[in-house]
């Protein structure tokens, strides 16, 4: 059923992002509706935000029901999914607060929770429904994400999807990728990355959540601290006044 575009929709826009951070978590991770986090390098333009985000939620869900009703699935039918998890209390909660917002839609989930290394196995093999990741820049480059996405390479037992857990695959976003990773100009690769974004994230590939976020208590008295995406910050280019 999830390769039917429309239900990933339905899923996606039924999960209300804003009370993550402030009231599941409670330590004010933002709603995450692309897959390049914002003050990413290298990315100038607009960070994606799809037209639905800024909808009234009341109104979100009841275009959600009406996409699971058109694919045969209300909540009388629902549509029964596992949603794996790695076992950790914050992901629990999140993957509650989730199964809750998708039972409204008709959709009934069976929560299934392992130990990182059983459950990041499962998602390399494709044993899942539905299952929780996150992502860490290893380096501050859109390309460091966008590259989760690309199509499996073919190997002699079969194809290596990579970190790409859900296998999505689109040719025209490949080819962008792979335009952009020869492109020299900043402007255009960055142009051609907010394209394959774009695709990726109108196709519903993934159904991102939320961004992490860094914490910082800094006095009155310290000048130069500067938040920053990497969350680094150099004491050499702080003072402290008295």
């Amino acid at each position: 059923p999830l390769d039917n575009v429309n239900i990933r929709k339905a899923m996606s826009i039924s999960v209300l992002r804003d009370v993550i951070g402030p009231d599941v978590l409670g330590t004010g991770e933002l709603p995450a509706y692309g897959w390049v986090p914002p003050g990413t390098g290298n990315y100038e333009g607009e960070t994606y935000m799809p037209d639905w985000a800024s909808q009234p939620y009341d109104q979100r869900v009841e275009e959600a029901k009406k996409l699971m009703s058109e694919a045969g699935y209300n909540t009388e039918n629902p549509l029964k999914l596992q949603l794996r998890y790695n076992t950790n209390e914050n992901h629990q909660r999140i993957a509650v607060a989730i199964s809750d917002m998708w039972k409204q839609i008709g959709v009934d989930v069976e929560l299934f929770n392992a130990e990182t290394a059983v459950h990041y196995d499962a998602l390399r093999a494709g044993d899942f429904n539905v299952g929780r990741a996150g992502w860490l820049l290893d380096y501050n480059d859109p390309s460091n994400t966008l590259d989760l996405l690309k199509t499996g390479i073919a190997q002699n037992e079969g194809i290596n999807w990579g970190n790409n857990y859900g296998r999505f695959s689109n040719e025209e976003y490949d080819s962008l990728l792979d335009q952009a990773s020869k492109e020299l100009d900043l402007g255009k690769r960055a142009e051609l990355m907010h394209q394959a974004e774009k695709i990726a994230m109108d196709n519903f590939a993934a159904i991102p959540i939320y961004w992490y976020v860094s914490k910082n208590v800094v006095s009155p008295k310290i000048s130069g601290f500067e938040a920053n995406a990497k969350d680094i910050n150099r004491v050499r280019w702080m003072s402290k006044s008295e």
